[in-house]
């Protein structure tokens, strides 16, 4: 087997936050605790998790943006976390992002052209006659024309700016884009159109995704393989078909039960809650929350096993 272009080792991810009291000890947040992952090339792989449950915190240590505690992240088997500041700029050609936010994400003070062409500054040796070139095809590849290179954001749709981001991201000819939340913030009617061009382009040019989002239906339009995380874990791992079709791990049932979009008939579940700051113990994260819960599962906490059909759970007593 080839080597995985995105690979995650152990990745952990602790916040100190403040004290409640003056002077009082400060309380640590594990907001990825101990995940591990593989993305082939060309291939999708989506994390899926409520807000807080450390989806975003795990994207952006996975692309260096946010260094984390314990753990490596690996690019085309190059540890992130070792490379030198002059080698993590050369990797950034490689690996790029696509915001939630396509209004905030997007300098309101520069043309399309430049806001487009600012990831390029990595690369050495590009002319102006080449970024040109790149910025016109990146955004004739969205759908959009050379000539709105000399527009501004706000002269733009919501679903039109985020075009722009994804042509932003693509214009390094990247292997990996990590995609954070990248529909939440448009209509649904716009949804869609932003999907099928994510999909399109991966066809066309070969881009490796990792999708986060709080919203199955999105990535199971997307993604080939998915995650549940819950509390910084992963719950379950599998095919993103298979997984949803028959969830093994009670959260992930909670999520299907939650999520309207999905038109499959399924038992009520327990419905989800916010996460808050996990706790140390010794039992299941979700052992509070989990309508099946036994004394096994409030006192010894679940590793992620293999199941049927490529599927992995984290739970002691896997739903049929």
């Amino acid at each position: 087997m080839s080597e995985p272009l995105l690979q995650l080792i152990d990745l952990a991810k602790t916040y100190r936050l403040a004290s409640e009291k003056p002077f009082g000890p400060k309380k640590l947040l594990r907001a990825v605790d101990g995940v591990s992952l593989a993305i082939a090339a060309g291939r999708s792989f989506g994390i899926v998790g409520e807000s807080g449950s450390g989806k975003s915190t795990l994207a952006r240590c996975a692309i260096a943006l946010e260094k984390p505690s314990a753990g490596e992240a690996r690019l085309m088997g190059q540890p992130l976390g070792k490379a030198s500041r002059r080698e993590l700029r050369a990797m950034r050609a490689h690996m790029q992002m696509i915001f939630q936010d396509p209004y905030g994400s997007l300098d309101p003070r520069q043309t399309v052209a430049r806001i487009i062409a600012e990831p390029l500054a990595v690369l050495d040796g590009v002319s102006r006659a080449e970024t040109a070139k790149r910025v016109a095809e990146s955004l004739e590849a969205v759908g959009l024309g050379a000539a709105d290179g000399r527009k501004y954001p706000h002269e733009f749709s919501g679903g039109q700016r985020q075009r722009i981001a994804i042509a932003r991201a693509l214009i390094t000819r990247p292997k990996l884009v990590v995609a954070d939340e990248p529909v939440s913030a448009l209509d649904v009617s716009v949804q869609a159109q932003v999907l099928n061009l994510m999909m399109d382009l991966q066809q066309s040019a070969g881009v490796t995704y990792l999708l986060i989002s709080h919203d199955l239906a999105v990535v199971e339009h997307v993604c080939e393989e998915i995650a549940v995380i819950y509390r910084g874990r992963f719950v379950e791992t599998g095919p993103t078909e298979k997984l949803l079709a028959a969830p093994a791990h009670p959260y992930t049932r909670a999520l299907l039960d939650a999520a309207p979009k999905l038109k499959v008939e399924r038992p009520p579940a327990a419905a989800p809650d916010a996460p808050t700051a996990p706790e140390s113990g010794a039992g299941c994260a979700y052992a509070e929350r989990c309508p099946f819960a036994q004394e096994r599962c409030r006192a010894e906490a679940p590793a992620l096993r293999p199941l049927a059909d490529g599927r992995q759970a984290a739970c002691h007593f896997p739903l049929d």
